[in-house]
């Protein structure tokens, strides 16, 4: 019977560790409701690709029948967090409010539509860019936040997430409250990377080899 010394068995669980493959995900929501004076649709994406990050991209969807300048973005989550924990970052973010309904200039979720955030209050609303016409027209945008060892489906089930806009219509004169609470979560695995395989199957040769040593020394 072949005997199983600690370093090899050592080494076979490394390498059953890497054969697996780590697990990477969206969610997305893509069927907003309507709360302001016009309709604007969006395509909302969240991954956690980057390790122990959440990655949000939105954008107002191909099929929406209005376009507008994004203002607000309000969310949930399912985990409890400070400010300084979740470390939220985005080029166009330019005001961070938490377990508010107003971060002023426009930027609201008040009235119709807010009890759909948990306690009737969003966790998270902020501000992109400028309030007002004639200052910017962002259309998309993405920030990033601490997922802080978080699930991602678990962050993100059963919560809202609502987008503010201005300019909206044909006529730039309107504005959009829309909100969704209903997401999607599809997973994918991640490669382990080739340089792990390398390193078992180099170990495995090394062991190999001194096990060839050890047995032509004894005879």
């Amino acid at each position: 019977m072949r005997k199983i010394t600690p370093s090899s068995a050592m080494l076979a669980g490394l390498l059953m560790a890497s054969a697996g493959s780590a697990s990477a995900g969206t969610v997305t929501f893509n069927s907003f409701d309507q709360y302001g004076s016009d309709f604007v649709n969006y395509v909302v994406t969240i991954d956690d690709v980057t390790t122990d990050v959440f990655t949000v991209n939105v954008k107002i969807a191909d099929n929406s029948p209005n376009t507008g300048d994004i203002l607000g973005i309000a969310f949930d989550l399912n985990y409890g967090f400070t400010a300084s924990q979740l470390n939220i970052k985005g080029s166009d973010i330019t005001k961070v409010g938490f377990n508010t309904l107003n971060n002023q200039g426009g930027n609201n979720f008040q009235g119709e539509g807010k009890d759909l955030f948990s306690n009737g209050t969003p966790d998270v609303l902020l501000t992109i860019g400028r309030s007002g016409s004639g200052f910017d027209f962002i259309t998309q945008t993405s920030f990033t936040f601490a997922s802080l060892g978080k699930n991602l489906e678990d962050a993100f089930l059963g919560t809202a997430f609502g987008i503010r806009a201005q300019s909206v219509g044909l006529n730039g004169e309107g504005s959009s409250k829309d909100i969704a609470t209903t997401s999607t979560f599809e997973g994918s695995p991640v490669p382990v990377p080739a340089a792990v395989w390398f390193m078992g199957t180099g170990l495995l040769g090394l062991l190999g080899f001194a096990r060839a040593r050890k047995t032509a020394v004894a005879a």
